[in-house]
């Protein structure tokens, strides 16, 4: 298995929304790379593939991000790197916010999109299926998400802060991370919402004081807003500059919270006075006490990726030498014990010979 990495790591928030691909693109990647599997969320984009050639399935993805070279945004993997990185991935330890919930729930809809499309592989569902396996198990037996925090809480916690009675306006509340804020925020007492909606069908919330507004009206409510959050998959600004400053009558501190990939809020708008803006770039650095705290769950859990991965490598080695069986059989039936033992010493390592001597000296009664 190969990979492409934009992550966050190489790629800012603004670079990574050039690779934000909707599910229409991620189909058009399948004519070019193949048996795949295309990974989208804020944070990163990947695409672990079998089939392409590398240097062309790099161009082919500079080409639908419309840039001329993305060499220095990239993070390449093969083979047990690819796997690897995979594993460490869906368990939330290469997450910006390490044991973030939402990367699993991500990856197995990564997977199960393009397993149902017919573009993935005996390799592809091998390892995805482990991954997704070991890491189900690491949130269990390992205390990475014991504290789930995310994007979502990390966002309603700010805004909690902001005094004793706030007026949140969040903008895509319907979508899957502004949801997840949308409860996050409902949990703190101090605070009231508005919640856009596109839909004039769904203008009644289910939670109590929660006020739904219809999306064009939504400038109209940002003057009495302490706090606006925007989780949107548009291609466009659901906040410009121009227009909140044209809005801002009331002199006060407000927080806007953009957690989208591409950016919801025009970066622009942090100029205007008493407004501050925090991007999904910057829950980094909000996360990084939590992520402390984490740090010997994450030693636990790479501990069982690397008991898991040794177990998917022989899984896919005897896979491969499956074939051979046969001939490798007969070839052994004509050498006598002490020259097949003599053979595997002179043809493996140190380490490899060990542990055959020990897989043989385990049969004795």
């Amino acid at each position: 298995m190969k990979l492409i990495s934009i992550n966050y790591r190489k790629a800012d928030a603004t670079v990574r929304g050039r690779f934000a691909f909707d599910s229409d693109k991620r189909r058009e990647l399948r004519s070019v790379f193949g048996s795949s599997v295309r990974l989208c969320t804020c944070n990163r984009t990947e695409i672990y593939f079998t089939d392409a050639d590398m240097d062309t399935a790099i161009k082919k993805l500079a080409e639908k991000a419309g840039l001329p070279d993305i060499s220095e945004y990239l993070n390449i993997y093969d083979g047990g790197g690819a796997a690897s990185h995979l594993f460490r991935v869906a368990s939330g330890i290469d997450s910006m916010i390490i044991g973030e919930d939402e990367i699993l729930r991500q990856v197995k809809e990564a997977y199960t999109e393009s397993s149902e499309s017919g573009s993935t592989d005996f390799e592809l569902n091998t390892i995805f299926q482990a991954a997704i396996t070991t890491a189900k198990q690491i949130k269990t037996k390992t205390a990475l998400s014991k504290t789930p925090v995310s994007a979502a809480t990390i966002a309603a916690n700010q805004a909690a802060k902001l005094g004793e009675n706030v007026n949140v306006l969040m903008i895509g509340a319907s979508g899957k991370i502004g949801s997840s804020v949308l409860k996050n925020l409902l949990d703190h007492a101090n605070v009231d919402v508005i919640q856009t909606n596109r839909s004039l069908n769904m203008m009644t919330s289910r939670y109590r004081n929660v006020v739904i507004i219809p999306y064009d009206s939504r400038y109209e409510y940002m003057n009495d807003a302490d706090c606006i959050i925007s989780a949107t998959s548009s291609p466009h600004f659901t906040v410009t500059a121009a227009k909140l400053k044209h809005v801002l009558h009331t002199r006060k501190p407000r927080l806007l919270i953009d957690l989208a990939v591409p950016s919801d809020i025009e970066r622009s708008a942090s100029d205007i006075e008493g407004v501050s803006l925090i991007g999904i770039d910057d829950l980094a650095e909000l996360s990084k006490h939590g992520n402390e705290l984490r740090l010997t769950a994450v030693q636990q859990a790479e501990t069982i990726i690397e008991e898991k991965l040794d177990e998917l490598y022989k899984k896919m080695l005897f896979r491969s030498f499956l074939p051979k069986l046969d001939a490798a059989r007969k070839a052994a039936s004509s050498l006598t014990f002490d020259e097949l033992i003599y053979k595997l010493r002179d043809g493996l390592d140190s380490l490899q010979f060990e542990a055959v001597l020990r897989v043989l000296g385990d049969t004795e009664e």
